[in-house]
C-alpha cells in the first residue's frame, strides 16, 4: 500500500465520525435537535480535491440524507457556499496539487489532520 493510499484511506475512515456528538444540519436550521448519524457529500465524491474537505461534509439524520440524495430537498448552505463548492469542484486535481507543491499523499494527510480536528471524540 502506498503512502497516499493509506492516507487516503484513513480519511475514509475518519471523515463519518464528523456526524457523532452533532445536530442534523438540516434539522438544525429548523431549531430541531435530532442526532445526526450521516455525513453528506455536498459536491459528490467523485470530486478528488472535495471529497474529505470539511466545507464539502455536512452531517445530517437519515431521513435528510435520503431526502437531499434523492433531490427533494436543498443542503442548508449559503449561495457563496454552493459557489466555492461548485468552482472546487471544477478545479483539476493534478493541477491543484502543483499550484500548491503538494503530492497526494501529502493533500490526504492534511485533510486528515483538518478532520481530526473537528471530530467531536
Amino acid at each position: 500500500m502506498t503512502e497516499e493510499e493509506r492516507w487516503f484511506d484513513r480519511c475514509e475512515k475518519l471523515y463519518p465520525k464528523l456526524a457523532y456528538g452533532r445536530p442534523c444540519a438540516v434539522c438544525a436550521s429548523k431549531y430541531l435537535m435530532t442526532q445526526a448519524t450521516e455525513v453528506h457529500h455536498i459536491q459528490p465524491r467523485i470530486h478528488k480535491a472535495l471529497r474529505f474537505h470539511y466545507l464539502n461534509l455536512m452531517p445530517l439524520c437519515h431521513y435528510h440524507h435520503q431526502l437531499i440524495t434523492d433531490k427533494k430537498l436543498d443542503e442548508p448552505i449559503t449561495t457563496e457556499h454552493r459557489e466555492w463548492l461548485q468552482k472546487m469542484a471544477n478545479k483539476d486535481f493534478k493541477g491543484m496539487l502543483i499550484a500548491k507543491g503538494m503530492t497526494k499523499a501529502e493533500y490526504y494527510e492534511a485533510q486528515y489532520r483538518k478532520l481530526k480536528e473537528l471530530v467531536l471524540i
